[in-house]
């Protein structure tokens, strides 16, 4: 029987249709993985601050 007063869902990542695009656990768990793959960025070296390098005494 249908529901009419229930709203179709439909997840435009996976095709789904027991959930909506939030709650998509393929799309989760795809992030997860991509978070993991990426490499590490480069750390920022900062050097001490110097009063005499931006002197203009």
């Amino acid at each position: 029987m249908l529901h009419p007063d229930t709203p179709a869902k439909c997840c435009s990542y996976c095709g789904g249709r027991d959930h909506d695009f939030e709650e998509c656990p393929k799309r989760k768990a795809d992030a997860e993985k991509e978070k993991v793959e990426r490499e590490p960025e480069p750390a920022v070296v900062r050097f001490p601050y110097s009063r005499h390098a931006s002197s203009n005494q």
